[in-house]
């Protein structure tokens, strides 16, 4: 059995210490995720899973929005913000952040066009968006670079389309920080499998 596949989902980890030493440049790691965007599969091959790619500068902003927004929310518990700007800080020491949004406009179209599934596209299309953050995340994984997944939605969604200037039909639904894995993660444990799969 072929195990380049199996092996970059192995590699794929959620990596919270990042760095800026990528070998990968900008314009091909933009690429990598470009690649798995496109071949993703989803229902009805609907395209509901839209990104936005952030370097530098704006990769920047995103996290101090981020601590800004948590900052007004946590203003009578500043030993969490303490925790959180912390871990936001972590995430910023990146190269690049991911945003994940998915198209409602696209979900509420196909609703009406097949009527008959309508209540199933708000499901499909998050599992294609989770297929999408899967496959980019095992490709970086596989290119030697580090990300993790957080879901700051929906506190952040304003200060992200400003920043941005994505459709008000783009729901935020994830936000994906990567650069070089600064430290390695743990051993993972994992549940005994004999209660999830079975085999006839």
């Amino acid at each position: 059995m072929k195990q380049d596949f199996m092996q970059a989902m192995i590699k794929r980890r959620s990596i919270y210490q990042l760095g800026d030493n990528v070998a990968l440049s900008k314009e091909q790691i933009a690429t990598v995720i470009s690649e798995c965007v496109k071949h993703t599969p989803s229902a009805f091959n609907m395209p509901t899973t839209n990104i936005v790619v952030a370097f530098g500068e704006k990769h920047q902003q995103i996290w101090q929005n981020v601590k800004a927004v948590l900052k007004e929310h946590l203003a009578k518990k500043e030993d969490v913000f303490s925790a959180a700007q912390a871990k936001i800080d972590k995430f910023a020491s990146g190269i690049g952040t991911i945003l994940y949004y998915e198209d409602q406009e696209v979900v509420n179209e196909l609703k009406e066009t097949y009527a008959m599934y309508a209540e199933n596209f708000s499901v499909w299309s998050m599992q294609a968006g989770g297929m999408v953050q899967f496959a980019v995340w095992s490709a970086l994984a596989d290119n030697g670079i580090g990300a993790n997944l957080q879901h700051y939605n929906p506190l952040i969604d304003e200060k992200m389309q400003e920043m941005f200037n994505v459709p008000d039909t783009w729901k935020l639904v994830a936000q994906m920080p990567f650069g070089s894995i600064e430290q390695q993660p743990g051993e993972k444990y994992f549940e005994p499998l004999d209660n999830r799969i079975k085999v006839y």
